[in-house]
């Protein structure tokens, strides 16, 4: 008996449940930080503007991005009812407190889409410079969160399935944040971008 299907025969039915709360929480929240950031970009360089208007990509982007902490917190707190394995709040809150380096890139993630939730709430208390810096932690909560992914896949042996789905949503978001910091000139070259006269 391999060590998966001894601690799956070891793990209560209870917790069982729990951890698929869990695993398909975990998949929503993926799904949606990678969408949320896709449409961020396309919400700050004005891409979709003449199909949708500002508001209404400003708002689909809150919308994505609001779904994704949704789920990564119903994730997070999943594991705060498993019956057989003790998981506290500071093991929620606090990096390598509780696990390695796959769950720390989940806690720091999840922590760096509700500092940039904050950042968003207390805008008008903010300078447009200091709350943008702040904003920008959104492109590393996106990377610690597909590095999370990643190494929870491999844990829960599910590496072929976030091949196959992980990548599709992974590719565009890695290159449209890629692009987002190319130079201007650069992408009114290749036609990226157009200059508004």
């Amino acid at each position: 008996m391999n060590s998966a299907a001894y601690l799956n025969a070891l793990e209560s039915p209870h917790d069982a449940g729990v951890h698929d709360v869990a695993a398909l929480s975990a998949r929503a929240a993926f799904v949606f930080l990678c969408l949320g950031l896709c449409w961020g970009i396309f919400t700050s360089t004005g891409w979709l503007h003449r199909l949708t208007g500002r508001q209404a990509t400003r708002s689909s982007h809150l919308v994505l991005v609001t779904m994704a902490l949704a789920f990564a917190t119903l994730h997070a707190a999943a594991f705060l009812l498993m019956r057989d394995t003790h998981v506290g709040i500071p093991q929620l809150a606090v990096p390598f407190l509780s696990g390695g380096y796959g769950v720390a890139a989940g806690i720091m993630s999840l922590e760096l889409m509700l500092t940039v939730t904050a950042a968003t709430v207390i805008r008008r208390l903010l300078s447009h410079r200091r709350w943008l810096w702040l904003h920008r932690f959104g492109y590393p909560a996106v990377a610690l969160g597909v590095l999370h992914s990643f190494i929870g896949a491999f844990v829960d042996d599910h590496l072929r399935a976030f091949w196959m789905f992980g990548v599709i949503l992974t590719v565009p978001a890695a290159l449209m944040a890629g692009l987002r910091f190319l130079p201007v000139g650069l992408l009114t070259g290749v036609r990226l971008l157009e200059v508004r006269r």
